[in-house]
């Protein structure tokens, strides 16, 4: 069975139940709770449809404000859902630096709680870390991406019987 033969809602909800339950397991049993997280978004890509990935990212946020993981759940999705999706369906630099840029802003607002206090009392320090995600960001994508096709043709092989 090809990943292309299944519905699209049914692969969504296939993917969100697999990226829930690894996000899960991540942060309750601390197998790999700082890996399992950056690698949730590789179903994006594999989901080719800006749609259904607005569903996929909705639904994992849905899942975890059901559980109480919010708090950790939200900047992720901030910081590195939005701007995979932008990055991979609008396919232009400026919109995804922009939306970068917004993350960061987002996450600067609300979770601020959530950076280290020398980062924010070094200015020197708060602007290159800034400056960093804005550039490591495109990177990530760029690896997610590249993982996620790799992914999809092992799929698609091994699932072809």
């Amino acid at each position: 069975m090809h990943l292309k033969n299944l519905n699209k809602i049914t692969l969504t909800g296939i993917f969100l139940s697999i990226a829930f339950l690894l996000y899960i397991i991540s942060k309750f049993f601390h197998i790999a709770p700082n890996i399992i997280p950056l690698l949730l978004p590789i179903f994006i890509p594999l989901l080719n449809s800006l749609y259904y990935s607005i569903i996929f990212t909705v639904g994992f946020l849905f899942l975890n404000l059901f559980i109480g993981l919010h708090i950790q759940a939200l900047p992720l999705i901030i910081l590195f859902f939005l701007p995979l999706i932008s990055f991979f369906y609008f396919k232009n630099n400026l919109y995804s630096i922009i939306t970068s840029i917004f993350s960061i802003t987002i996450f600067l607002v609300f979770f601020d709680f959530l950076i280290p206090e020398i980062i924010i009392e070094n200015k020197i320090i708060f602007i290159l870390s800034i400056l960093s995600y804005l550039i490591g960001i495109h990177i990530y994508n760029i690896l997610i991406i590249e993982l996620s096709a790799k992914l999809k043709k092992y799929m698609d092989k091994h699932l072809e019987g």
